[in-house]
């Protein structure tokens, strides 16, 4: 699958598009924006997704012709459903589109979503979707409750592989009419009093510069060792927020992903490591941080980022 996809004609490819292409037909230039929507979604952000939940939404969501309204049966749904499903629809709204409604000129997400009805596409996705839960690996559970509102009804599981732009979504970084300009590996949200940090373990020069070239790795299941910023000082700022975590009932969640870039050059995702705790720190710009996860990492990734602590 990975092989169809990296392939592409023109701006765009497929299975859709390479078989037309084969026959020495082209797409017409009306449908050449959804054509290109689709396989941004599939091939930039459902190929590095291993959410079960997440998946199989989109793929109801696609085989009910994209009316969010009536894709799951039953309608008596909590409010806490209703609003994961809600946060799934936005993110789908970003697969595809990547762009804020008002950009598009959509008043309403679910004008963005009627917009991606073509039943030839439709065919690719659910097919392309099935092959992607068929071969998932993963044993995805909620993230532990924290106390924490936003936590503790995100849609988001444990040790699932997200694209960033879906992590973005579900703490309301990005919203249907704002989309978020998140591109450094710390992202307060102010207003649930929660920090996320986003860790890339292997680390090229081509990517990050000298003065992001974070040491982070795994110190046990359970322990991670994470390089603050170059400008966190333990007495002041952000380094003391760190310190006063319990203090100040925040929520820290670490999300972490082997390097950038994958083997097919694929934007990577980051796996959902979960709530951490502050455990201590040692120096000042940057700080090194051990921070206890609230479960222990996959043993997968444990063995990869251990590596890393003899580097």
């Amino acid at each position: 699958m990975e092989d169809i996809y990296k392939v592409k004609v023109g701006k765009f490819g497929g299975w859709t598009t390479l078989l037309a292409a084969s026959k020495g037909a082209e797409i017409i230039s009306d449908d050449e924006e959804l054509y290109t929507a689709y396989y941004r979604a599939i091939n930039n952000r459902l190929m590095n997704c291993t959410s079960l939940s997440y998946l199989r939404f989109i793929k109801a969501l696609c085989d009910n012709n994209f009316l969010i309204t009536d894709t799951f049966e039953g309608t008596s749904q909590s409010n806490s459903s209703s609003e994961q499903q809600q946060i799934f629809a936005l993110m789908c709204h970003y697969d595809f589109w990547d762009k804020t409604g008002k950009q598009l000129g959509f008043d309403k997400l679910t004008e963005s979503l009627a917009a991606l009805k073509n039943t030839t596409l439709q065919n690719e996705l659910s097919e392309a979707i099935s092959i992607l839960i068929e071969r998932l690996d993963v044993s995805e559970f909620s993230i532990p409750l924290v106390g924490n509102n936003k936590v503790d009804t995100s849609p988001l599981n444990m040790h699932v592989r997200y694209p960033k732009e879906h992590i973005l979504v579900a703490f309301g970084d990005s919203t249907f009419t704002k989309k978020s300009s998140s591109r450094e590996g710390v992202l307060h949200i102010a207003d649930a009093n929660i920090e996320l940090l986003f860790v890339t373990l292997n680390k090229c020069e081509k990517q990050f510069s000298a003065t992001t070239m974070y040491h982070d790795y795994a110190i046990s299941p359970t322990l991670f060792h994470w390089q603050t910023q170059n400008s966190a000082k333990p007495n002041s700022g952000r380094g003391l927020g760190y310190i006063k975590q319990k203090e100040n009932k925040k929520t820290f969640l670490l999300f972490v992903r082997e390097q950038a870039k994958d083997e097919n050059g694929r934007t990577m995702g980051f796996v959902n490591f979960g709530p951490v705790d502050f455990v201590k720190y040692e120096g000042s710009q940057p700080m090194n941080i051990t921070w206890k996860l609230r479960h222990p990492m996959p043993a997968y990734l444990w063995h990869e980022t251990a590596k890393l602590a003899v580097g």
